[in-house]
């Protein structure tokens, strides 16, 4: 897989009308530089709260991945399309989309990890999938806003074969100490690039040692970098941290739990 250009799109918080919110996005996405190859966008970005009105926004959810589709397939341009609220067989899911350059859905995956704490679990129904997808020779994997909470579920997609993981978010503006740490960590544990795109602020681009490629301020932004996945075997090569594992104690632990 040669060098991706990356851009994430960094939405805010505002504006608080679902419309005004997708006009925001059409804006960035036209505003693109032309070499951009993967674009990825936040948590569920086509809605300004997590309330009551989630399964009526969910209706415009549709023609919103159409809306991307046609973006994609335009601009010859991979997109994640962050987290939408989608209904499926009556249920409510927290989903991404990953499309294709011909605008293709080609990987979706459900937020598995719904904390209470946070009111998650009163709104949406959890996945029970994980994520790991090709995209252009390598795998790369999907995860929502506090599912990087679990290291158990960032070494699953590692080890399925993932190379790049994708990481759409809302993490509150208050916890950005924990954000960058848990970021940094996951991808350094795992070997991996990390794609973190936060609507609140401070998204990241991250290499398989922890070096910060690229860091988002506060506000309304798309970040631009590099991201080279042949880095992934040098790191691994240099340091075989996969290798040292000690899996006949993890399956004791495993059986306690």
């Amino acid at each position: 897989m040669p060098p991706v250009r990356v851009a994430i799109i960094q939405t805010g918080n505002g504006p608080d009308s679902p419309l005004e919110r997708v006009f925001q996005v059409d804006s960035f996405l036209r505003e693109l530089p032309a070499d951009v190859s993967l674009v990825i966008l936040p948590e569920l970005w086509s809605v300004p709260h997590v309330d009551e009105a989630l399964p009526e926004n969910a209706r415009f959810s549709p023609s919103l991945l159409e809306r991307l589709s046609d973006e994609a397939s335009r601009r010859f341009c991979a997109i994640h399309c962050g987290s939408l609220p989608w209904v499926e067989h009556g249920f409510l899911f927290n989903r991404s989309f990953f499309l294709n350059e011909e605008g293709r859905v080609i990987a979706r995956y459900d937020q598995t990890h719904l904390l209470p704490s946070v009111e998650e679990d009163s709104f949406f129904r959890p996945g029970k999938a994980t994520s790991p997808f090709f995209w252009k020779g390598s795998v790369l994997g999907i995860a929502i806003g506090r599912d990087l909470l679990f290291p158990e579920f960032i070494r699953t997609l590692a080890l399925a074969g993932s190379r790049i993981l994708l990481l759409c978010a809302s993490w509150p503006e208050n916890q950005m100490a924990q954000w960058r740490a848990l970021l940094q960590a996951r991808s350094i544990e795992n070997q991996i690039f990390t794609v973190a795109c936060n609507r609140c602020g401070h998204s990241m681009g991250i290499a398989p040692d922890g070096t910060l490629l690229a860091e988002a301020g506060k506000g309304p932004e798309t970040l631009v970098f590099e991201m080279d996945p042949a880095a992934t075997e040098r790191v691994r090569k240099k340091l075989p941290l996969l290798e040292g594992r000690r899996r006949d104690l993890y399956s004791l632990l495993s059986s306690m739990s």
